[in-house]
């Protein structure tokens, strides 16, 4: 009797031991195949291109946090690059996830930015249970995913499960670091952009942890003595970051302002100066 209690036991120590869980190796980088498809920029033929990576473009199984406050443009910048993305890249497969906005929401903005009714969309707001629904769309597979934003996202999941808020956005990141390796059916490295609000003081709004797992931060501001928003990189392991990409809204689309090259940077400053005149204020869409 005493063998026959100890053996389940035993056992049972065995499936939980951390040992047999976490198997961690050592490896060099030289031996490691890296799949040639995640070296492949997807582009937009714009001066964002050099901006946001060294092979240029928007490269897969990547996360980037896209960071603002109220009004600073964050999501309509976001919509018009991945529409952008869909343009020059017919082959690829781009999703927007809306958690905030409805549809009718989005229709109002599109007489903006027509370029949002040209994408597929994911309307989380009523959505009885969005955990369910973002793991079955993201298993088919996509190239690239707006997320606006990863708080709302968490927010609902959290209203609609038994998690905290911690534990939905840890869950909601599990999720893209899973189709980031191509954890789908397709195998597709999927790359996220996903907008995230900022405090009062400018910086990122969320955990600590987000900021050290991701790609990159970009932070997208207002330039009040330009008259101008700019994007700037706080992190980025795909290229440059502490850059400033000034761009401003023409005809419902988003045309960036020329940068001069890393080594005459320090002109950047009076070049765009010089392009407008300071008292110069042109509209553009603060959401």
């Amino acid at each position: 009797m005493g063998y026959l209690i100890f053996l389940p036991i035993f056992v049972l120590l065995i499936k939980i031991n951390p040992l047999k869980i976490l198997k961690m190796e050592i490896v060099k980088l030289r031996n490691l195949e890296i799949p040639q498809q995640v070296l492949v920029p997807m582009k937009t033929n714009t001066a964002l291109d050099s901006f946001i990576s060294d092979r240029g473009g928007l490269l897969p199984s990547c996360i980037y946090v896209v960071v603002g406050g109220a009004g600073s443009g964050k999501t309509s910048w976001s919509i018009d690059t991945i529409h952008k993305l869909q343009n020059t890249n017919p082959d690829k497969k781009f999703l927007y996830i809306s958690g905030e906005q409805d549809e009718i929401d989005n229709y109002e903005l599109s007489q903006k930015l027509p370029g949002l009714a040209d994408l597929s969309t994911l309307y989380l707001a009523g959505c009885q249970d969005p955990k369910k629904v973002l793991t079955d769309v993201l298993e088919q597979g996509w190239d690239c995913v707006l997320m606006d934003s990863l708080e709302v996202v968490a927010s609902r999941i959290r209203t609609t499960t038994g998690m905290n808020q911690k534990e939905s956005s840890t869950w909601v990141m599990d999720l893209m670091f899973k189709h980031k390796k191509g954890g789908n059916p397709s195998n597709i490295f999927t790359t996220f952009m996903v907008i995230q609000q900022a405090t009062k003081g400018g910086n990122f709004k969320g955990d600590s942890s987000i900021e050290f797992d991701t790609t990159g931060m970009l932070y997208v501001r207002y330039d009040e003595d330009e008259g101008n928003r700019y994007l700037s990189f706080s992190k980025n392991r795909r290229g440059s970051n502490k850059i400033r990409q000034y761009y401003r809204l023409s005809n419902g689309r988003m045309q960036y302002i020329p940068r001069v090259t890393q080594n005459a940077f320090v002109a950047q400053e009076e070049i765009v100066s010089d392009r407008r005149p300071r008292d110069y204020r042109h509209s553009f869409l603060t959401r």
